[in-house]
């Protein structure tokens, strides 16, 4: 399905007031988590980056807030570019995004150009017993230099595509979530 708008000036433009809202939560931190489309956009993934981001990682969430037709407010990642959240990400060494895509399974892909430590979380999530494995689908694979996930200051990021079946898990079971987390920031930690 492609999107209704190819950048924010054009979703600002034509969206009522209300629509979206952006949330940031600056900490200075080396890693800045982003959830591009968050909120009612791709369900969960709002939860999912504050979880992952504690009390001390930056995190930026572009949250969809209508009744219906959210997926309208959805920016493809490599097109992605509302300022506050370019702004967040070149502030940052390395950006994780957090992605929701199809699936009653519970699994989630891993992509972007930090290959070494994309591998690394793979291995980790699989280790604790959560299915990880890179996309199939190269669209999906967070490999575009323009992709947010792209735009630190190292210009190479992490993409996580998560399925709805575990979004669900995750925003349902608390052990979860916070197992989901854990590994994310054990993998993040040496940066």
């Amino acid at each position: 399905m492609s999107d209704k708008y190819v950048c924010f000036a054009d979703l600002s433009t034509n969206e009522p007031e209300g629509a979206y809202r952006i949330v940031v939560r600056p900490k200075g931190s080396a890693v800045a988590l982003i959830a591009p489309h968050a909120g009612m956009i791709e369900f969960g993934t709002s939860e999912i980056c504050r979880s992952v981001a504690g009390e001390d990682l930056t995190y930026y969430l572009f949250e969809g807030c209508k009744s219906n037709n959210n997926r309208n407010l959805h920016i493809t990642s490599s097109r992605f570019d509302e300022p506050q959240g370019i702004c967040v990400a070149r502030s940052a060494q390395l950006v994780v995004t957090f992605h929701g895509q199809a699936g009653d399974k519970r699994f989630v892909n891993v992509g972007g150009l930090a290959d070494q430590l994309g591998a690394s979380l793979v291995c980790q999530l699989n280790a604790a017993g959560f299915f990880a494995s890179q996309h199939n689908d190269k669209r999906l694979q967070g490999r575009d230099k323009n992709n947010i996930c792209n735009r630190g200051i190292k210009e190479q990021g992490l993409q996580l595509e998560i399925s709805r079946g575990l979004r669900n898990a995750l925003t349902t079971d608390k052990h979860a979530m916070t197992c989901f987390s854990a590994v994310i920031r054990s993998a993040l930690g040496r940066i």
